[in-house]
């Protein structure tokens, strides 16, 4: 029952922090956004340039990621109330994810570290499994129904509609379609992805060795 506790709350930790870097990696990767400009014509769509809407893009990641920066300005696009009041809801969702991701990722790499050191990294195999197995569950949906999914996803995070921007008032999101947030849900994906699978090697090679 301790070992089971152990696996458990250790096992809690390191993916929490995985989840919370991997989070933190996908918003601030501001080249997808950049290579997303021309093979999703969104110049077409906005009537921008690409350095314009790289600019403005980079804007709200600042905005998104710096708890200093109180209110979100953009320099070729006008917002509406709602639509702004949907940036500062994902604002505090992001900084939520930064607070934990402070405390998770170094006390997941030590707890990681300590596991290693004593050649019992093999108790993540199991909840690692499991985490894993219900990941590929969301990536099939998301292949089958993403928009559906989407859906869903913001009305498990957010408790309005604000979330649902109109063209006509909140331009911004000509320059944001679907397709950019599939990549970017499989980008999360794939860092998460390829933490649990070191984490997984690492454990395999402790089960060898005990």
């Amino acid at each position: 029952m301790k070992l089971l506790g152990r696996q458990i709350g250790y096992g809690f930790v390191i993916v929490l922090g995985c989840l919370a870097l991997a989070i933190f990696l996908t918003v601030n990767s501001v080249w997808l956004f950049d290579i997303n400009i021309h093979p999703l014509n969104l110049a077409s769509a906005t009537g921008l340039t690409a350095a314009q809407m790289h600019h403005d893009y980079v804007r709200i990641i600042g905005y998104l990621q710096l708890p200093w920066i109180p209110s979100l300005k953009l320099d070729y696009f006008f917002s509406s109330t709602k639509g702004l009041q949907h940036f500062h809801d994902v604002k505090n969702l992001v900084l939520f994810n930064n607070a934990v991701g402070i405390v998770l990722v170094p006390l997941g790499g030590y707890l990681l570290h300590q596991l290693n050191k004593k050649s019992l990294t093999w108790l993540l195999i199991t909840p690692i499994k499991v985490i894993i197995t219900a990941s590929l569950v969301i990536i099939a949906l998301m292949f089958v129904n993403f928009e559906q999914v989407f859906i869903a996803f913001h009305e498990v995070l957010f408790r309005n509609q604000d979330w649902i921007f109109d063209p006509n008032t909140d331009p911004v999101i000509n320059m944001l379609p679907d397709t950019f947030f599939l990549e970017c849900f499989l980008l999360f994906f794939v860092l998460f992805f390829g933490a649990m699978a070191a984490i997984y090697w690492m454990g395999r090679r402790s089960l060898r060795k005990n």
